[in-house]
Parts: structure tokens; sequence; C-alpha cells
């Protein structure tokens, strides 16, 4: 029990300060293109089934903050894609798309009403989320 509670209380302080930097760059979401970022590692979370059934493990595109809490974004749920963020034959495609509070709001939703947002995640998922969103910063 008190491993689960150390590693909750880690996942916490991490996406707490994911949190504040996002809050500080004034970043409501920030979506980052896998394929084409070049990361060093490829950010993924092992989701529980609510239904007890099998596990399933997702790749994660971007985060999203959304009231205060931080939420990781699942690779090909709608909306979730650099690629709804330009004009193709038009636009550059981008590595990575940074949304304002208000934007991100508008356009992605209420995680909890949403279908692609997580929180779950080991403190050992979350360093390589955390990794990628800095490498993203770094992209934009």
């Amino acid at each position: 029990m008190k491993d689960t509670n150390e590693a909750a209380a880690l996942v916490a302080k991490a996406k707490s300060r994911l949190a504040d930097d996002m809050r500080q760059r004034e970043i409501g979401a920030i979506i980052w293109n896998i394929a084409e970022a070049g990361f060093h590692y490829i950010p993924e979370i092992k989701l529980d089934d609510p239904c007890g059934g099998k596990p399933r493990t997702v790749r994660v595109t971007g985060l999203y903050l959304y009231k205060g809490a931080l939420y990781a974004m699942e690779e090909d749920a709608e909306g979730f894609n650099v690629r709804n963020y330009y004009t193709p034959g038009v636009d550059v495609p981008p590595v990575v798309v940074t949304l304002t509070p208000s934007v991100a709001g508008e356009t992605l939703g209420t995680p909890s009403e949403e279908h692609g947002y997580t929180d779950e995640g080991t403190p050992e998922e979350w360093l390589v989320v955390a990794d990628c969103y800095f490498e993203a910063i770094n992209e934009r």
C-alpha cells in the first residue's frame, strides 16, 4: 500500500509541475506528431479497462490542462492530431501545435465528457510524457 501511495504522490507531483509550466507559458494544450518529432522515447500509458477486461496501452500525443487538472491525450482520438491544425497543401505541416487555454477549452471540450483523455499512468510513464513535453516545447 505504501508503494502505491508513494507512486501516486510522485505522479501528482510530476503532473503538477507540468501544469505549472504550461500555465507559465500560457499553454492550454500541446499536441505533437510522434512520427515527425524525433523524440527520444515514445510516450505510452497503460490503461485499465473499467469493465475489468484486458488493459490496453495507448500512445500519448499531447497534454491538455483543463481547470487545473492535467490530462494526457490518446493518439488517434478525435481532434488530437496536428493534422487538424493546418491546411494541407497550403501550410507547412507542424510538428507541434500549442493552444492557448481559451482555444483549448473551446476546441477540446471537457475531458470527463469526451473520449481520449486520461489521467492514469505510472511515474515512469509520466516521466516519459514529461520528457516528450519538454522536447515538444523545444520543437515549436
